[in-house]
């Protein structure tokens, strides 16, 4: 497994130890073994309610314009998954296979006045809320045996991109991981409910432009190489959406770190890239599982830039 696929996130027990444990290479999230015998489906509680036929033209729009870039070409010609994206949202989210795999998704958000919005968005071989990487981390952590997996059942959650979870159950034991890494979280019911009381989509957006007006994407890299969070460096500028660009335009390492549920834990991402819409809105591309293009907006105010 290559360097930037490794483990984004430590959780911390405390100050000292998160120090500790970041100074160490980072651990792969899971082994290889196990991706040569795939354990049975996992059930996953869905919402009944019909796709509205406006989302469906919506989604057909945007892949009409995203396909025009090559990261998302292999979109072109598919049937778009839409499925409910956990309860007591008004989101959807939208997963694009060809031939059996993963290829792509894309979250969708419903606006008071009828519309929609698109949120996050990525490519590679595990969308977000893959099932093939859940059933692979329930199984590798020893959460879960194979045998066990047909009687799981697992509940999505969505308030904004590094908050977006599954709450698994397996027989009487409840279990929350992380919704793009499966990554095992801090959290129960109590702790979630507690930062998320109304447990809805949080975070704002700017709405799609007719074009897109520009992509860049660098090589991923290890967000660990460095640890500015922890030295006392003056965090990056992010909000001045031109020194942004220039220095991704530069090849230049950019890192973003948020802890969304408190010192418990903690993110470290590299961002690789930035596309742009024609109406001015900026996604910043994070390398995480594939590539994860997020809106800037929900990166600003839950976290902190780092060259």
């Amino acid at each position: 497994m290559s360097v930037h696929r490794q483990r984004t996130f430590r959780i911390r027990v405390s100050k000292l130890m998160a120090t500790a444990a970041m100074l160490i290479a980072c651990i792969p999230s899971f082994a290889s073994a196990h991706a040569s015998v795939p354990p049975p489906a996992v059930a996953a509680v869905q919402a009944t309610a019909p796709i509205p036929s406006k989302l469906e033209r919506q989604v057909a729009e945007w892949v009409a314009v995203l396909s025009k870039q090559t990261p998302f070409k292999a979109w072109q010609g598919t049937d778009p998954q839409i499925e409910a994206l956990g309860p007591g949202t008004h989101s959807w989210l939208v997963l694009f296979s060809k031939q059996g795999k993963d290829i792509g998704y894309m979250v969708v958000h419903a606006v008071t006045d009828g519309t929609f919005q698109l949120g996050e968005y990525g490519t590679g071989p595990y969308s977000l809320f893959s099932k093939t990487i859940l059933k692979r981390s329930l199984i590798d952590g020893g959460l879960a045996t194979a045998e066990q997996l047909p009687g799981i059942v697992a509940v999505k959650h969505y308030i904004h991109p590094f908050a977006a979870v599954w709450e698994v159950t397996v027989g009487e034991d409840t279990y929350w991981l992380d919704a793009k890494t499966a990554e095992q979280l801090p959290l129960d019911a109590r702790s979630w409910h507690s930062l998320f009381p109304d447990n809805k989509s949080l975070y704002q957006l700017t709405s799609t432009g007719a074009k897109i007006s520009s992509l860049k994407l660098n090589e991923p890299f290890d967000p660990y190489e460095k640890l500015p969070w922890l030295t006392g460096d003056t965090p990056f500028n992010a909000k001045d959406a031109a020194v942004l660009k220039k220095r991704l335009d530069s090849n230049k390492h950019l890192r973003y770190v948020t802890e969304p549920f408190g010192e418990a834990m903690l993110y470290a991402v590299p961002i690789i890239g930035y596309q742009r819409w024609s109406n001015g809105r900026m996604d910043l591309a994070i390398d995480m599982e594939g590539d994860r293009f997020i809106p800037i907006g929900a990166m600003l105010d839950r976290g902190f830039f780092y060259r």
